[in-house]
């Protein structure tokens, strides 16, 4: 036996050891993730449930810090005070909470001194005709949910689901401000350590490439994202205004969902035509919706080839068919929410790409000179 393990390579059997090893780890590993569904299913929805008002709290207080950073400067200006970090973060929640109240404020008196002009018999008429008909109704509304294979008996599940998920949505909300209030307030303190925990574990170089990274994450979505609010509120109050001045119905509520559907690329005409269309319809104003129509094409000329442009022009430029691709994949992953973030996601993997394009390319011309110097020497030693 000892012959037998002499003649043996000692380097290839350890080579075989090791790769025994990790072959019977990965099939514990396995094993072990089979027979515990249960277990890995149940720390999943935790991990999410505690995850996802975390994510929501930092994507809030990144689009507030420059504003709580701006008001604390201004409280520090002569002298630096304890209390200046959280009277700002209370300010710029209050300034929020009070734009969000002020615009509910504008559209509910705007339907209110709108809705006289519809005709309220009609509306009490066609209310009483739907009461009369409440089973044919029901009847259509049961075939068409059984032609989508949708039993009209899970019609109580399905809005029990909704309604949960409602539910879930604004509890992580709720604790997503919860969670943005405390990293506006020691935001510093984490971020400190945090940042030597990391370098403690990876290293200086690693913290390095995190630190570069990151900056270029904030160039492409800062940038990004506080302009295309800023455009929204541009194009929203361009619209109200205008609208008002010629007399368009609900010209408030016309021009706050123009702007909330700027915020995505290519969606804020479509949001801001159907507006004016379902506003206008009611009322039979078609030559209010027809100037409507031609208002909002001139604005978004205007929008498209000025404003934005200008105000994004500190950014990375991305090519319009990347933008496309990008909103196209970001719906498919993440609705609404996955177009908000996708074109500043694309932008930061293109100025990725062109650094390792710049990286690539600056190797190559130190390897030429590099091989250039050598065959120089060469032929000097020849000589």
């Amino acid at each position: 036996m000892d012959k037998i393990f002499k003649k043996l390579d000692k380097k290839y059997l350890k080579i075989c050891i090791y790769a025994a090893i990790t072959v019977l780890i990965t099939g514990g590993i396995a094993m072990l993730f089979l027979l515990s569904g249960p277990f890995w299913s149940k720390l999943w929805a935790i991990s999410a449930a505690v995850f996802r008002p975390m994510i929501i709290g930092g994507i809030i207080c990144y689009l507030f810090l420059p504003i709580v950073e701006r008001l604390e400067r201004l409280f520090n200006k002569k002298k630096k005070h304890k209390w200046a970090r959280p009277i700002s973060v209370l300010l710029t929640f209050g300034i929020v909470i009070a734009a969000i109240l002020l615009i509910l404020a504008l559209i509910a008196v705007a339907i209110y001194k709108n809705v006289e002009s519809l005709n309220i018999e009609s509306i009490k008429n066609l209310f009483f005709k739907l009461q009369a008909d409440y089973t044919a109704i029901w009847n259509f509304v049961a075939q068409q949910l059984e032609s989508y294979d949708i039993a009209s008996d899970n019609i109580s599940h399905i809005v029990t689901a909704a309604t949960g998920a409602v539910t879930s949505f604004f509890s992580g909300l709720l604790f997503g401000v919860i969670f943005s209030i405390y990293f506006l307030l020691d935001g510093n303190h984490l971020s400190t350590y945090w940042t030597r925990a990391f370098r403690l574990i990876f290293g200086q170089k690693a913290e390095d490439n995190i630190e570069v990274f990151l900056k270029d994450a904030d160039k492409a979505f800062s940038g990004y994202i506080r302009g295309q609010f800023t455009d929204a509120l541009i194009v929203g109050v361009l619209i109200t205004i205008i609208l008002s001045i010629v007399g368009v119905p609900y010209a408030i509520v016309v021009g706050v969902f123009a702007g909330l559907g700027n915020l995505i690329p290519y969606l804020g005409p479509v949001v801001g035509y159907l507006t004016l269309v379902i506003v206008c319809l009611p009322t039979a104003a078609f030559d209010k919706m027809i100037i409507g129509i031609i208002i909002f094409a001139i604005v978004m000329f205007i929008d498209g080839n000025i404003i934005n442009p200008k105000l994004l022009s500190d950014n990375v430029e991305v090519h319009p068919l990347l933008v496309v691709a990008a909103l196209i994949g970001g719906g498919a992953l993440g609705g609404i929410a996955g177009m908000l973030v996708a074109v500043p996601c694309a932008a930061l993997l293109r100025l990725q790409f062109d650094k390792y394009l710049m990286r690539t390319e600056k190797r190559r011309l130190d390897e030429m000179k590099e091989a250039s110097s050598k065959s120089k020497g060469e032929h000097r030693n020849k000589a």
